[in-house]
């Protein structure tokens, strides 16, 4: 890993079968699809983290192709030296594409355990898989990684020639994913899909700390709750095109008071609902650090209770 965090891996993408051409439609989708998993992996392990994925080659024979998978785990994460970024997220992406199949040919699982070693078995009458932690968390509350599961396969099982897809790990010449024609059909279906259990929480007249802002839309700011670092997506419009007006200034370590949409997850070990979202709904007062109260938009007074 070079001092900015950037890494790569390098894998190749095998579609078998008798040509060594392939729908162009098919091609994308599936390379698509691939990207939007990595994509939601990596965000779902680092906030601020950046991949890319870049087509490198093309072979004849059975098609091949030829991936860079270049990773930067941004300032927050895998800063001890010897940790490859890149080589993570394949492992993590390659779980995922694993545990669809397995639930696919396997239906709902009826016993999930947690192991002490950072991974979790999950059974039924039909067998049984043995994944990590962060694979389980990550199919079950994202939506968007389980639509890129599905979506690889849903040109490759209409596509007669191929015959097989797999995800090679080009260095080492390892397996890392396999699905044969027959598996097509389920993997692109919502057969045995789980999702985590969610609640959604109101709190009404929260103080927060501002610890970074961020001016791109649909970015999440920073912010310190109950002496807790939480990044919050702003949906207040009103308070986002006044900010955008320049109408307020915010700098770290103001705060503000602002009503919040906390979603909640079941985590099974602990069988109790924990923090995984927030959302800032509407912003009531901006308290700069000298102390004096900034009411630029109206605000609201918050002499009453804070909600809890």
């Amino acid at each position: 890993m070079n001092k900015t965090g950037k890494t790569t891996k390098n894998l190749k993408i095998v579609f078998n079968g008798d040509a060594h051409e392939i729908d162009a439609d098919v091609l994308i989708k599936s390379l698509v699809n691939y990207s939007i998993v990595a994509q939601e992996a990596s965000a779902y392990i680092s906030l601020d983290s950046k991949i890319n994925i870049k087509i490198k080659a093309i072979q004849k024979g059975s098609f091949e192709l030829l991936l860079g998978v270049v990773a930067d785990a941004g300032s927050n994460l895998f800063s001890v030296e010897g940790i490859d970024y890149a080589a993570s997220i394949v492992v993590i992406v390659g779980g995922l594409y694993k545990l669809k199949k397995w639930l696919s040919n396997n239906g709902e699982p009826e016993i999930v355990k947690y192991n002490n070693n950072n991974t979790v078995n999950i059974k039924n009458r039909n067998g049984n898989i043995t994944i990590s932690n962060n694979v389980l968390h990550i199919y079950q509350s994202s939506e968007k990684t389980r639509e890129g599961l599905k979506k690889t396969f849903e040109a490759l099982k209409d596509t007669e020639e191929i015959e097989s897809f797999e995800i090679i790990d080009q260095e080492n010449d390892e397996e890392i994913f396999h699905a044969n024609k027959k598996d097509f059909d389920s993997m692109a279906s919502d057969i045995g899909d789980i999702e985590q259990k969610k609640q959604k929480e109101i709190k009404i007249k929260q103080e927060l700390s501002v610890f970074k802002i961020v001016f791109k839309e649909n970015h999440k700011w920073e912010f310190f709750y109950k002496g807790n670092r939480i990044y919050a997506l702003i949906t207040d419009q009103n308070f986002i095109n006044k900010v955008s007006r320049g109408e307020v200034a915010f700098r770290s370590g103001d705060r503000m008071v602002a009503d919040m949409e906390i979603i909640q997850v079941f985590n099974e070990t602990a069988n109790v609902f924990i923090n995984d979202e927030y959302f800032i709904t509407k912003v009531l007062k901006h308290i700069p650090r000298t102390g004096a109260t900034q009411d630029a938009f109206g605000f609201l007074e918050t002499n009453q209770d804070d909600g809890e």
